[in-house]
């Protein structure tokens, strides 16, 4: 694989030699990164049986702290001046009787 690029020149701090699972989430003004690595143990990758649920684990475990530390920092940094609120219950409550949103497509 050619396009393998050492930990330590994406970010510096990581300094493990073991395997680990990192999540990182990056809001869209860029005002907030959060990351979490996870650490597994390597002789879980050697069995395929072992291998998958040690790293959805991983990658459960990592996701959970980065959604609690994203939530801590947003409710810490002001949101930016926005246009009006967009309403969470439509306006005509037959359309979508739960109350819940939804969206159609992707934001472009």
């Amino acid at each position: 694989m050619g396009n393998v690029i050492p930990w330590s020149q994406i970010h510096p701090s990581i300094k493990t030699e073991e395997p680990f699972v990192a999540v990182v989430i990056v809001d869209p003004q860029r005002e907030i990164c959060i990351s979490e690595m996870v650490e597994f143990e390597l002789e879980a990758l050697a069995n395929p049986d072992m291998a998958a649920p040690e790293l959805i684990a991983a990658a459960q475990s990592a996701a959970a702290k980065v959604a609690s530390g994203y939530r801590t920092r947003r409710k810490q940094t002001p949101s930016p001046v926005s246009s009006a609120p967009i309403p969470t219950v439509p306006a005509r409550r037959s359309q979508n009787p739960s109350g819940l949103r939804v969206l159609n497509g992707g934001r472009r």
